[in-house]
Order: C-alpha cells, then sequence, then structure tokens
C-alpha cells in the first residue's frame, strides 16, 4: 500500500521522536479513507501501536536521510474481513469471529526499507462435526504415526543370543577371542558402541577388532572380535558390558573370565623357597622342597628361583643386546607362550629359548608382582612431592641410594641381580646412535619397558626414566 500520513514530514519526524503517533494515525490517509467507505469496504484493522513502518536506510533505524527525505508512513498493514463480525458460542455468548491477539512489526529485521507487519488473531468457524467420521481419522493418524516412528528406531539382533563372554581357566599372557555379530533388522542405520556399564572392571582388559563404533545400514552386519588381554593380577572377572544403540534399546553383555596366572602375579614372598647346594655351588632349580642333605640351605634372602635361573641364564649368554631384543620386528616375532607354558609347569631349564624370549618373559615376571620391587609406598615418599627435584640426575643417583637402602633384603637381592643384567647388556652411546638411525628410536622404547618393570605405572614417564638411567649411572641419551 501506498498510503501516508497527511502531515509536513517535520512535524512527523518529531511526533516520531516524541513517541506520540496517535495524532499520526488520525492523519493516516488508509484510516482516513476507510472511514468514509471510500476503500475497503468490510475491512478491519487493529489499533496501531507500532511506529511508521516506511522508509528506512537500510540496516539502520534511522528514517529516510537521502536528497528524497520521504515522510515516515504506515504503509504496510494487515486489513481482515469477516461475513459475520460475532457468532453463537453453544448457542448462548456471542464471540467475535475475528480476534486480534497480536498485531506489530519486526524491528531487528532491518535489510529493507520497509519494517515487516504481522498479526496474531483468533478465528471463530462455524462447523458441524461427524464424530464417527473424526475419530476414524484420528485413529489412523495415531497408528500412521506410530508406523513413522517405529519405522525411525533402529532394531538389531546380536548373535550368539544372548551374548555371554566366557573365558574359563585362562593363563597369563594368553588372549581369548570372542565373535559378536550384530546384525540391524530395523529400517533405518542405526549406530552401536560397546561401553562399560557402570559398575565394570574389566573394560581397559578388552580389545575389540574393528574399534567401535559401528554404523550398520539396513539388513547388515557387522563382525566383532573380542579379545581379552590376560596380564592383570586380577583371579576372577564377573562384568556386564553394554551393547548400546542410539535412540534404540540396549544390549547387555555378560562377561565371566577365571585365570589361572600361576607364578605371575604372586608375591616374592608367595614363592616357594629358594635351595642353594652348598657343596656343588649351584641353586636347585626346582620348587620340590623334600631336601634332606645338609649341604642344602634354604635362602630366605634370596629371590624365587625362577628369577634367579632366568637372569643367570642371560648372565652365561653373549647375545643379551637390548637395541636388537627392543626391535620391533624382533618384539613382533616372539612367541612367549612355550615358555610361559614351562614356567607353570615348574620347569626352569631355558636354555632352548632366544635370549628375547627369556629377556621379555623376565620383564613379565616382573611386571606381574602385585607391588614393583621398588614399593608404590617408597616411590611416594621418595617423588611424590619432589617431581621437578629429582629430575636432575646427580639428585637422582642420591635417590637410587636411598631407594635402596630401603628396600627389604629380598626385593634388594634381585633388584641388584636385575641391574648387573642391564649393565651387561646395556648399549654404547654409538650403539644408540646408529640404531636409532637405522629403526627410529629404540633406545628410549627400552628405557619404557624397563623403567615399568621395576617401579611399574606409578611414576611420570620422565621420573621412570631418570630412575632407570641414574640406576646404570649414565646420562640419557637422546
Amino acid at each position: 500500500m501506498n498510503y501516508r500520513i497527511s502531515q509536513p514530514n517535520e512535524q512527523v519526524r518529531k511526533a516520531i521522536s516524541e513517541l506520540s503517533t496517535v495524532p499520526l494515525q488520525e492523519k493516516d490517509q488508509l484510516r482516513c479513507e476507510m472511514k468514509l467507505d471510500h476503500v475497503f469496504t468490510g475491512y478491519y484493522e487493529p489499533t496501531i501501536n507500532f511506529l511508521p513502518t516506511y522508509k528506512f536506510d537500510i540496516n539502520t533505524d534511522n528514517y529516510d536521510t537521502s536528497e528524497k527525505l520521504r515522510t515516515p508512513s504506515w504503509t504496510d498493514r494487515i486489513l481482515y474481513r469477516s461475513k459475520r463480525l460475532k457468532v453463537l458460542n453453544d448457542n448462548q455468548n456471542e464471540l467475535e469471529t475475528i480476534q486480534t491477539i497480536n498485531y506489530s512489526c519486526a524491528t531487528n529485521i532491518k535489510f529493507s526499507d520497509h519494517r515487516p507487519v504481522s498479526g496474531l488473531y483468533l478465528v471463530v468457524i462455524k462447523y458441524e462435526c461427524d464424530e464417527k467420521l473424526s475419530n476414524r481419522i484420528r485413529e489412523e493418524l495415531i497408528r500412521e504415526s506410530d508406523r513413522i516412528e517405529n519405522e525411525l528406531i533402529p532394531a538389531i539382533e546380536v548373535n550368539p543370543r544372548p551374548p555371554q563372554i566366557i573365558f574359563n581357566h585362562i593363563r597369563y599372557l594368553d588372549k581369548p577371542n570372542y565373535s559378536l555379530i550384530i546384525k540391524n533388522i530395523g529400517e533405518c542405520t542405526c549406530v552401536c558402541t560397546i561401553v562399560p556399564s557402570s559398575i565394570s572392571t574389566s573394560f581397559q582388559y578388552l580389545t575389540f577388532s574393528p574399534n567401535p563404533p559401528y554404523t550398520i545400514n539396513i539388513n547388515q552386519e557387522q563382525h566383532i572380535n573380542i579379545s581379552f588381554d590376560a596380564k592383570t593380577n586380577i583371579k576372577q572377572i564377573s562384568d556386564i558390558l553394554i551393547l548400546h544403540v542410539e535412540n534404540g534399546a540396549d544390549t547387555f553383555i555378560t562377561l565371566d573370565i577365571t585365570l589361572d596366572n600361576g607364578p605371575f602375579s604372586l608375591s616374592l614372598d608367595e614363592y616357594p623357597s629358594t635351595y642353594y647346594d652348598n657343596e656343588n655351588k649351584k641353586y636347585i632349580y626346582t620348587n620340590d622342597n623334600k631336601f634332606h642333605s645338609e649341604h642344602i640351605i634354604e635362602m630366605i634372602n634370596d629371590p624365587p628361583i625362577i628369577f634367579i635361573s632366568l637372569i643367570d641364564c642371560l648372565r652365561e649368554r653373549n647375545d643379551v643386546n637390548l637395541l636388537f631384543i627392543f626391535n620391533n620386528d624382533i618384539q613382533d616375532s616372539l612367541d612367549l607362550i612355550p615358555i610361559r607354558n614351562q614356567i607353570y609347569e615348574n620347569n626352569y631349564d631355558f636354555i632352548n629359548y632366544s635370549t628375547p624370549e627369556i629377556f621379555m618373559i623376565l620383564l613379565h615376571l616382573l611386571q606381574s608382582l602385585p607391588q614393583p620391587l621398588i614399593s608404590y609406598e617408597i616411590q611416594d615418599k621418595m617423588f611424590l612431592n619432589t617431581k621437578e627435584y629429582f629430575l636432575r640426575q646427580d639428585d637422582m643417583t642420591k635417590a637410587v641410594s636411598i631407594i635402596v637402602e630401603r628396600l627389604k633384603t629380598k626385593e634388594r637381592n634381585l633388584f641388584f641381580r636385575f641391574l648387573i643384567l642391564l649393565k651387561k647388556c646395556w648399549p654404547t652411546k654409538e650403539q644408540i646412535q646408529k640404531s636409532n638411525e637405522e629403526y627410529g628410536n629404540i633406545f628410549n622404547i627400552a628405557i619404557d619397558i624397563l623403567a615399568l618393570s621395576i617401579l611399574h605405572e606409578h611414576l611420570d614417564r620422565n621420573q621412570r626414566h631418570a630412575f632407570i638411567l641414574a640406576c646404570l649411572n649414565e646420562e640419557k641419551k637422546n
């Protein structure tokens, strides 16, 4: 509409600045024409409670500042018309057929030289309702809504059913597997993942291949291999995992594992006593405690015979090379199950095994101790509140001396035996540099694993490195 306000521009702008719009509405050309029934006969417009909607400078609240300097006006309007002004409600009360709830303009929309106008109205209509037809339509709409909603709910089928992971008599280093198949039987793509329950204590020991989450298309299957890494001191696990389906129903997976850790995870005091043949000057590599010779002595301060036999076997060899042992290709080729089985059978003759196999099974025995050689209590007392101080090599060397004095006799004995072995196979600076150039940073990987064997994962990595190097009186080589 192009109706304007019949007043001088200056007076209109002054009234707007004073928010005095009632006098302006009396001069509004459209309203004047409608009162005289010259235009829009029978049409109505609510009271205007907003400022003129035209003409603005674009993206501002300023009325026209161009050369034409147009007079602000209400050029944007909403008119309505009804055949009946009022209707009877239940043949009792009269209601206006159209009631204005809101009539306003959008002052925050500024990309045009107009301000858009909007209206909200309550309209009363007269109708005759067929209840049977209405109920039938309602029921059909509900059924259709339920059908559409159900189609959007993911649905899966899991095999084996129900999913129960049961691993019995698992030995240390075993990696038993469980195969799970998830089929999408719904009408939409589903996304699944496997998560621990709130009571889960073993989730960190599980590996999933492929890794979750899993996106499964309609009628497609996802094969999952779940493996358990049996390198833990726990003897029995009863757990619940959750196969979670986004926007769908979850499935519970029970997990029951019994472990036979054998000598792995025993404390040093839980091993059988160590015996020494004083006449033949050698240890007795057996757990049979039925000795009747006066030359057989129980070595109460010595570590378990399994540790002595492994360390002695390595010390007698000339091919103990740390950089070779921790080479990725060598590590990938190792099969420690045969030597592990022999240890379970208390057979400590390791002459037929390779040096890397013997060395790594020794590290596994150390890592499986419930308490590390350097107990958590000693580590906390020495390092807990002095992280920065002991990062200096000379201070760490002093700390090592204090720590050794605090060790129990059996732990100290094993600690020294292990250090003597490490000193024998410790690489030179030239060997480290050459290895790093050819194979990457094997030396730091070796330090990582050796430190974990003695300290377990208690201190931070820098402290563990500094401790190992201080034990061997070495400077860290990058």
